[in-house]
């Protein structure tokens, strides 16, 4: 197939007719927050989020002759260069960081005892969560981070759709068993 008519192939019907650019700005508006918020999930710091959902999106406007709607939906091949774009910087970094939430998780105006007992438990969670292997972090992130479907990341990890809800189902069981007090 010449390149040329990767080019001119609609990807699917609401896009036809689209200039390439035209497109690519859709789906960036598209699949932005989702990206980000991965990238945030798996790396914990807003700023090195924002640096790799770019690089994400560089990657795959580099890439884009090489997509093909036959194999896959975009946004698990988009979701595909963001896992591999992430494990390339955390390799580089050989280091995990703490998430910083957003101030508004709980009431809209908690007292001082609440806002110090959300933040423990966020802290405690957070090292629960930082104790997962890296692929149960990934498979979280995927999950509420990015709020793919299981289906989505079944595609995204080339897994099946029910061995991701069993793998979801297990680790999350490990984080409730350690969350429990002893």
């Amino acid at each position: 197939m010449s390149t040329a008519s990767l080019i001119e192939r609609p990807v699917d019907d609401s896009t036809e007719g689209l200039a390439e650019t035209d497109l690519y700005a859709r789906r960036y508006c598209e699949h932005a927050d989702a990206v980000y918020n991965y990238c945030l999930w798996r790396v914990r710091d807003p700023i090195q989020a924002e640096d790799l959902t770019a690089d994400v999106f560089v990657r795959a406007w580099r890439a884009r002759k090489r997509y093909d709607p036959r194999r896959a939906q975009f946004a698990t091949w988009l979701m595909t260069i963001a896992r591999r774009t992430v494990i390339d910087r955390l390799r580089r970094n050989a280091r995990h960081q703490a998430v910083p939430l957003p101030e508004d998780l709980a009431s809209p105006q908690p007292g001082p005892e609440a806002l110090v007992e959300r933040d423990a438990e966020t802290a405690r969670l957070l090292a629960l969560v930082n104790r997962l292997p890296a692929a149960d972090q990934d498979l979280l992130a995927l999950k509420f981070g990015a709020g793919l479907t299981n289906r989505e990341i079944a595609l995204t990890l080339s897994k099946s759709e029910s061995a991701i809800g069993s793998w979801l189902h297990r680790t999350i069981q490990r984080l409730r068993k350690e969350w429990e007090p002893k």
